[in-house]
């Protein structure tokens, strides 16, 4: 059965050379036209929404090996990769990570699977509770949260128009209005037409 590598890199200026060469290196033979590149694409992205991936996908079928070096290059949410993984493991195809094994139907590779998955969760939950707690913290010092409240910009304006008027320069009034001086200025432009005669 046909063997296919996905490679991946998130910069323009990375290359893949050295992924293709630690698959070769590794004991696979794979065809120019079944090696699949992302360059320059993040692996934030779901895998079925890269170009290339999608194009891969289509051409696997029941019996064929997919091999990448690491588990990351098929993305870096961990729970799109374990969705990947197991869509892939159930249309029938092998997929081969090098370092952590051959990921299959296998008791061992759903013992992995679910590994993967329990971690994700505990990061989760942890990063939850850090940023309950910090809020709790802010909150604490007198923070206040949440939306900053909209300002009335005609009542804003009225002073800007105060303050330039009794002398205050564009940078002083911004500051005393707390805002800024790229706001005050686009403010200042929006002035309601005068009607055409």
């Amino acid at each position: 059965m046909p063997t296919f590598a996905y490679l991946r890199v998130s910069t323009k200026d990375q290359t893949t050379e050295q992924q293709l060469t630690q698959i070769a290196g590794a004991g696979y033979t794979v065809e120019p036209d079944r090696v699949f590149t992302e360059q320059g694409v993040s692996g934030k992205i779901p895998a079925l929404q890269r170009e290339q991936f999608q194009r891969l996908n289509d051409r696997l079928s029941t019996g064929d090996t997919l091999v990448v070096t690491k588990l990351d290059r098929l993305g870096r949410d961990i729970l799109d990769v374990i969705a990947t993984v197991r869509a892939l493991i159930e249309r029938g195809v092998v997929l081969v990570v090098l370092g952590l094994g051959t990921l299959d139907n296998s008791a061992q590779a759903n013992l992995t699977l679910n590994m993967l998955a329990a971690i994700s969760e505990f990061e989760r939950q942890i990063i939850s509770e850090r940023t309950k707690a910090k809020l709790a913290q802010k909150k604490a010092d007198g923070a206040r949260l949440g939306r900053p409240v909209k300002v009335d910009n005609a009542e804003l304006k009225s002073k800007a128009e105060a303050l330039l008027a009794s002398g205050s320069s564009w940078r002083n009034t911004a500051k005393t209005l707390g805002i800024s001086l790229s706001t005050l200025q686009r403010m200042m432009k929006t002035t309601p037409a005068e009607p055409k005669i």
